[in-house]
């Protein structure tokens, strides 16, 4: 039977209970709280025939970003098939979008979970799918406009109304329009100050506008609220990222052994960020070899995976700052591969480049980390993440044209950074300082 969920969704399903689950696992995980997985699983349970709940879990699978999730949704997936003869489109739309993630078409996944949303705007599952889709492949229209293109419809009375400005904030954030940005992300936490993705979001909008000690102040102040998310490691990296601003790498290692690494998280959305930190700090001339080998046994055995340049781009500043040349040949070897998928072209437009380029620069060739880093860095949006997080490419070729000793390039890209956030002039001199030759 058909079962018509909180936000005005149809979901085919024989149990009222399993609806009830799949409305809980969709507010956790567009909250980014809980275990949805969990939850999803409990709903699979109570009726096992009921297409969403497995498609929605195989998704999550897929979030891990691992050969090992990617299998297991594809076997979620195949024992799907059999249900949607009698799926409704929307179904059918998500279990499409499903595969095409699963087989590594994230563009393609991106666009089956856009055309969810134009089929029925309240579907948030497909707006979160498809924002978060958005993000991983440096989409930064689409991460604001699928949740533009829906707003016509909802009402501030409606069950996550509030989270949705919280993702459009963002969206808008990536597009540089700071003040909506910051508006509909203090909306979203005015009505929900645990939402730890408007949390995010704004701060961003203080990152970007280099509102520095406000920013330290508002993630400071608001951890209590957010700090049991699955999600609050990147805050606390965004913390981090303040504090290198303002020239204090002591408290943002601090923050690196205390709430980003306590865990020992072995989830790549954690592990990017503890490899972004430590790199940071490596450019200024902090030691963080012993670090950094703690967390070479963890991405090791996914070097063969190669599924997410982003990641492995990451996991290429570990094996650099461990010193493990080796490691550092293998994965640039195993993204050497082209089958097809959007990685393969990620790859090809600036993934490749950065890999070499990042690991150039680790391994004393200053000069041709240099040449790659120029050349990829306009086409280094394919490769996903924030803005903010991509800022790493620009610091490291800062880095690389100092150590180059190019003194007329060094003044060119510094006075580059300082015009368009001009609050990191400081920042900026202390990353050149950290990189000359000595003399």
């Amino acid at each position: 039977m058909t079962i018509t969920d909180r936000w005005g969704v149809e979901i085919q399903t024989t149990s009222e209970h399993a609806a009830r689950l799949l409305e809980q696992a969709t507010t956790d995980f567009v909250l980014l709280r809980n275990d949805p997985a969990a939850v999803l699983d409990a709903a699979i349970e109570v009726d096992p025939d009921a297409p969403l709940p497995r498609i929605v879990r195989a998704g999550l699978d897929l979030f891990a970003q691992t050969r090992d999730a990617q299998r297991a949704a594809r076997s979620r997936l195949a024992e799907v098939d059999a249900l949607l003869t009698r799926a409704s489109r929307r179904e059918k739309l998500h279990a499409a979008a499903a595969a095409a993630w699963a087989n590594g078409q994230l563009d393609v996944a991106a666009r089956l979970f856009d055309g969810a949303v134009a089929l029925n705007p309240h579907d948030i599952l497909a707006l979160r799918m498809a924002h978060d889709l958005s993000f991983f492949l440096g989409d930064s229209k689409n991460i604001r406009d699928v949740i533009a293109r829906s707003r016509y419809a909802w009402k501030e009375t409606d069950p996550l109304f509030g989270a949705l400005q919280g993702m459009y904030a963002f969206g808008l954030e990536e597009t540089a329009d700071y003040r909506r940005a910051e508006d509909a992300a203090r909306f979203a936490l005015r009505a929900d100050e645990s939402d730890v993705w408007a949390t995010h979001a704004l701060a961003h909008v203080l990152e970007m506008e280099g509102r520095t000690d406000e920013g330290i102040e508002f993630l400071t102040g608001s951890s209590a609220a957010w700090e049991d998310s699955f999600f609050a490691v990147h805050n606390w990296w965004h913390l981090a990222l303040y504090l290198i601003e303002e020239g204090e790498p002591g408290p943002a290692l601090a923050l690196y052994d205390g709430p980003i690494r306590t865990s020992a998280s072995t989830e790549w959305l954690d592990l990017v960020d503890a490899a972004a930190l430590l790199w940071r700090l490596w450019l200024l001339g902090v030691d963080v070899k012993q670090r950094a080998a703690a967390l070479v046994g963890v991405l090791e055995p996914r070097i063969d995976d190669a599924l997410y340049a982003f990641n492995d781009l990451h996991a290429t500043m570990v094996f650099c700052l461990a010193e493990r040349e080796d490691l550092v040949r293998a994965i640039i070897a195993a993204n050497g591969h082209q089958d097809g998928t959007t990685n393969s072209f990620v790859l090809s437009a600036s993934g490749a480049e950065l890999l070499r380029g990042f690991s150039e620069l680790a391994l004393g060739d200053a000069p041709g980390a240099c040449e790659r880093l120029l050349g990829a860095r306009s086409r280094s949006a394919v490769i996903g993440g924030s803005v903010a997080q991509r800022d790493v490419i620009d610091q490291t070729l800062i880095a690389a044209v100092a150590r180059s000793a190019d003194e007329g390039l060094v003044r060119a890209l510094a006075s580059e950074r300082t015009e368009r956030k001009p609050s990191t002039a400081g920042s900026v001199r202390r990353l050149v300082e950290a990189n000359r030759p000595s003399r």
